[in-house]
């Protein structure tokens, strides 16, 4: 929904919340959705955050994202804690997203590897804490371990450990299905459809696509555009490419550039109007339209955040794809060995693993020199 649109149902929700009060002190606009979503707003009213949770339907304001910054705003309707007491539950759960927001960095910084061994570490502690936790806390806690659980599958991923990326997936999975939580059963269902076009099953992967996408109306904007661009991907691999241009254009209404606010690391965060279209130029390349995936590639990988390292390394191993497609390999080789060092860089085995393979499919032209130059450097250890 627009923020008009969530501003108007804050207000309706305040009505029906507290009936027969007089709440028009705590009526919000789009102006107050663009700071909340900002984080200029990081404690919102007693009032409001029930409002926001009744809307969004949320079970606590840690759902939300929201903690208090240890003061009172002035305008709560009752008397409250002014922050987790330290040790609580809420507490414990606040640090524990705080250290998730911590490891998508890490993933970042120094790679896969090492930020799945906290991962993992988080994960033992939280099934640890899922036998003792309070009844009334626990689906905060439980969407906390999915949200885990689904990084540890994107981080085997990208370290091209298949049997473990699905396995974690499927985890998330249950633990989302636990709670009803329309965000993580579409964001899981999203990242196993990545997995199954990875894996080689487009169907599978467009079946996983179309699963996410129906809880499109009730996820945040960088995650539909998310879904629009992998089910795009899919069809795009079965052959169904004008329906994949579709999407990819309907993507760009959702893109992370276009609504800001969300943090880096949130989900779909990445899905900027760069990354959609190295996408296109994917889709145009299983289009078996080469010379048009190499222009919008040209035009798209600048767009990439150079922090994003798999990203940019990934929409050089799409445009070295597409060269070679359009019989040139030279200039393949030489895009692919471009991306050979960002792939060690980021740590990403999966991408490694892509370059190696067209390396192997470029062996016929090793005569020249930016081929035989990638294939001794793929010959190194990493």
């Amino acid at each position: 929904m627009s923020r008009s649109e969530l501003a108007d149902a804050v207000n309706a929700a305040l009505d029906r919340i507290y009936a027969g009060r007089d709440v028009t002190a705590h009526y919000v606009d789009f102006r107050w959705v663009g700071k909340l979503e900002r984080g200029e707003h990081r404690w919102p009213s007693k009032a409001r955050r029930a409002a926001l949770r009744h809307v969004l339907g949320a079970v606590t304001d840690s759902d939300l994202d929201l903690y208090s910054p240890r003061r009172t705003d002035g305008n709560y309707i009752a008397d409250e804690a002014a922050a987790p007491r330290p040790g609580s539950w809420d507490d414990t759960i606040h640090l524990l997203r705080e250290q998730w927001h911590l490891l998508v960095q890490n993933d970042k910084m120094f790679g896969p590897e090492y930020a799945l061994m906290g991962v993992t570490r988080q994960l033992t502690a939280i099934d640890g804490l899922l036998r003792e936790v309070p009844q009334k806390i626990r689906p905060s806690l439980v969407r906390l371990a999915a949200q885990y659980a689904e990084s540890a599958a994107w981080l085997n991923q990208s370290l091209n450990d298949q049997s473990a990326g699905h396995h974690w997936t499927r985890q998330a999975l249950a633990w989302a299905a636990q709670i009803g939580d329309p965000t993580m059963t579409a964001w899981a269902t999203y990242r196993s459809s990545q997995q199954w076009l990875t894996s080689g099953y487009a169907a599978q992967a467009v079946e996983q696509a179309e699963t996410a996408l129906r809880y499109d109306q009730k996820l945040p904007a960088p995650m539909r555009a998310a879904l629009r661009v992998q089910h795009a991907h899919a069809l795009a691999a079965t052959g169904e490419h004008h329906a994949a241009m579709r999407l990819l254009d309907d993507a760009h209404r959702w893109a992370a550039d276009r609504r800001p606010g969300k943090p880096e690391g949130e989900h779909g965060s990445y899905c900027t109007s760069g990354y959609i279209e190295v996408h296109r130029g994917a889709c145009l390349r299983l289009a078996q339209r080469p010379q048009e995936a190499i222009t919008v590639l040209d035009e798209a990988i600048p767009k990439i955040p150079p922090r994003h390292r798999q990203d940019f390394a990934s929409a050089l191993l799409n445009k070295a794809a597409a060269h070679a497609a359009a019989s040139q390999p030279e200039l393949a080789a030489a895009t692919a060995h471009q991306a050979l060092p960002i792939a060690r860089q980021a740590g990403s085995r999966r991408i490694l693993h892509q370059l190696t393979q067209l390396g192997a499919a470029m062996r016929g032209h090793q005569q020249l020199p930016h081929v035989r130059a990638l294939l001794d450097d793929l010959k190194e250890p990493t």
